[in-house]
């Protein structure tokens, strides 16, 4: 069962999960910051900067280790306030005081570089001593905080605590609103258009497209939708158009079956009512049934090849032989046939081998078909070349005459099934699916057909790659 959480809900739950986590990480690297600088440092030792914590009567084993790292220095002064001895890097000039100038040490003032402390000691002769810490200020600074004994002020702080965190969580919640909310905008809205457009792809629209703006991965996937959509789309027309040429051709194959066969059984009753009683005439009726008849024959035959060549599961096999040798041997038998009608046929062929594979019977069939079509429609003294090339990939043969030539609206729909010049549709000619075939048969070689009529002349072009 589908889920139904929305994909805002998991933004926002995603977001409020990766708040929280992000938030405690923090804290725990804040907490693991202090340790290791308490660890490194010790609170002992930075407590052991003041000099009241440090003075000792010998003061020559004062710990100053603190004090030297926050590159302050210690001064011991006797009771004339000299500078008897000093421990760590000494940064001023002083070699004695007068008790101005040690007042002046505490002073709060911007040109006082120096944090100082001061503490008294008893030498052990009885004299008083004092231990004098100077720290640079840029190394420390000043705080200050409410003691136990300021009561009054606790209220106000949590006050201000519990508003802080009040604002906090105000903020919080507004964030994750105006993240998911865009978030979702982003990709809620395109997956909406898909939405939509898979909606068309299902209910047969597949001209409308896809249209809007987000991110790289969005945009691909609507590149690949429409790429999708104008393939079923095409895939429909062609559908369509398969639909209509085949209904088309059944009602050709029933206009040119039924034709034939009509006058047939016309001469076949006048014959049988004994209406024709000349012996010609029962001669010349028996020569035109013999005629249409052979004419029926070849059409159920072309349609029968026909339908097999567009069967996937057709059986095709190629041979290797030379390609040469057999268009030479298809010109020697169509050359008689051209010469009885008074037209020039000429061969264009290389001498050498070219070997290739090829179905002989069905090549054969394809090139026959064109050139019985140049030997049927044209009158005589047309000249019919057909011609042979080799190339790197791939063997061109040309079939090319000047005869009638093709009109522009019969050469689009040239290699439809029956489609012929003469429009009237009369049943003495071709079967109409000559060309049909020709192209099935270049098209199960993987090759192409093409028809060229912009020299003024009528070339058909079979390229067979090798």
């Amino acid at each position: 069962m589908a889920s139904k959480n929305k994909l805002a809900e998991n933004l926002i739950k995603n977001y409020v999960f990766f708040s929280i986590t992000t938030g405690m990480i923090i804290f725990l690297l804040l907490v693991m910051f202090n340790y290791r600088l308490l660890n490194e440092f010790g609170e002992s030792d930075f407590a052991k900067i003041k000099a009241s914590e440090i003075v000792q009567q010998n003061y020559v084993d004062i710990q100053s280790e603190a004090i030297e790292k926050v590159h302050g220095w210690i001064e011991i002064l006797d009771d004339h306030l000299r500078v008897i001895y000093v421990k760590g890097e000494k940064q001023d000039i002083f070699l004695s005081y007068t008790e101005k100038e040690i007042n002046r040490q505490f002073y709060d003032l911007d040109d006082n570089l120096y944090h100082a402390t001061l503490a008294p000691f008893e030498t052990k002769d009885g004299r008083t001593f004092y231990c004098f810490v100077k720290i640079p200020k840029k190394y420390l600074s000043t705080s200050f905080q409410f003691s136990q004994e300021s009561k009054e002020f606790i209220p106000i702080f949590w006050k201000f605590l519990l508003q802080t965190l009040a604002l906090c969580f105000l903020l919080f919640i507004i964030n994750v609103y105006i993240y998911s909310r865009w978030t979702a905008g982003k990709i809620t809205s395109p997956l909406r258009y898909i939405s939509e457009g898979i909606r068309n792809v299902a209910n047969g629209q597949f001209y409308k497209r896809l249209h809007f703006k987000s991110n790289y991965e969005l945009q691909q996937l609507q590149e690949q939708f429409n790429i999708m959509a104008e393939k079923l789309e095409k895939a429909e027309m062609e559908k369509k158009q398969l639909e209509e040429s085949k209904q088309r051709m059944l009602v050709d194959i029933s206009h040119d079956l039924k034709t034939p066969i009509t006058s047939i059984q016309g001469y076949i009753e006048a014959l049988q009512r004994g209406l024709i009683t000349d012996e010609k005439k029962k001669q010349r009726t028996l020569d035109l049934i013999h005629t249409k008849t052979n004419l029926v024959t070849a059409l159920i035959e072309d349609v029968f090849e026909l339908s097999k060549l567009e069967s996937p599961d057709y059986p095709f096999t190629k041979e290797r032989s030379d390609i040469t040798e057999f268009i030479r041997q298809m010109a020697i038998e169509f050359y008689y046939s051209f010469s009885e009608k008074n037209i020039n046929f000429h061969v264009d062929i290389p001498e050498e081998e070219i070997s290739m594979s090829y179905n002989h019977k069905l090549l054969y069939r394809a090139v026959s078909n064109i050139l019985s079509n140049a030997l049927t429609y044209n009158p005589a003294g047309t000249k019919v070349l057909i011609q042979l090339k080799e190339e790197t990939s791939y063997v061109r043969v040309s079939i090319i005459d000047n005869g009638i030539g093709i009109s522009e609206s019969l050469k689009e729909k040239i290699f439809e099934p029956f489609a012929r010049g003469d429009h009237s549709r009369k049943s003495d000619g071709g079967t109409g699916l000559g060309l049909t075939i020709s192209k099935n048969i270049i098209k199960k070689h993987g090759g192409q057909i093409e028809l060229d009529t912009s020299m003024g002349k009528t070339v058909f072009q079979i390229t067979l790659f090798k």
